[in-house]
């Protein structure tokens, strides 16, 4: 269960797929290593992803671009249903959880009931890992 997706939103780039890290009105940054082939990138860099550690990314033109997805992942904790979001440099899931205070309080989540819940877990923690996929126009 190593590769579990995250929510968010893929680009496919050359019979690729990356993911999309943030992005203007005609490119899109691609999460990639700087030894990553990408002959259409026009500009190179590193956003912070945490606890000293960076994303690496390449913009690129939109219109070099064979499709954008967006992707929906969740899975059930503790009988709950919870939105999988992040990996963490340690290989922990950042889950998101839009629900009671009581049931976000069971599961240990940080938030409030206005802005949603939000928790570490460990991959082995989750089950019914269910993945949506729906490809932008």
């Amino acid at each position: 269960m190593s590769e579990v997706p995250m929510t968010g939103v893929l680009a496919e780039y050359r019979g690729r797929r990356y993911r999309v890290l943030f992005g203007g009105d005609d490119w899109v940054a691609l999460q990639a290593a700087a030894e990553t082939a990408l002959p259409d990138a026009f500009a190179r860099g590193e956003s912070p992803a945490g606890q000293g550690h960076y994303n690496p990314w390449a913009k690129v033109p939109r219109t070099a671009l064979d499709g954008l997805i967006d992707v929906d992942v969740s899975a059930t904790l503790d009988g709950h249903s919870v939105s999988l979001r992040q990996r963490s440099s340690e290989g922990r899931i950042r889950v998101w959880f839009v629900g009671p205070p009581a049931v976000a309080k069971e599961l240990g989540l940080d938030g409030d009931q206005y802005m949603g819940w939000t928790g570490l877990f460990d991959p082995s923690e989750f089950e019914d890992i269910h993945v949506e996929e729906t490809r932008r126009v």
